[in-house]
């Protein structure tokens, strides 16, 4: 499987992202685009390392999870990469101000 790159870094996703995309339809480079042109978009502290990111797309936002950590291989190999924590599709809702 080709894994895309993020700031020199591979983008490999957890089981339950991987689970994930598979539901939404999606591959990892739509993932790294969401990376590439989407904005920050976290609702609260989130650890540090970790990066959350959405794309608006039509009505819908994309958001997308990853979190810097260490891959090993069988041989020993250990490599830096980003895994994918989470991923979802959400509806674009505009919020109304109140008028005074």
């Amino acid at each position: 499987m080709l894994y895309p790159e993020y700031n020199n870094k591979r983008i490999v996703p957890t089981r339950s992202a991987y689970y994930e995309l598979m539901d939404l339809k999606l591959d990892l480079f739509e993932i790294l685009d969401v990376f590439e042109n989407g904005y920050d978009c976290a609702k609260g502290k989130r650890e540090k390392g970790t990066i959350e990111r959405c794309l608006k797309k039509g009505k819908k936002v994309l958001r997308a999870v990853i979190a810097e950590g260490e891959f090993s291989y069988p041989d020993g190999y250990v490599e830096d990469v980003y895994w994918l924590l989470h991923v979802s599709e959400e509806t674009f809702k505009k919020r109304r101000r109140k008028r005074i």
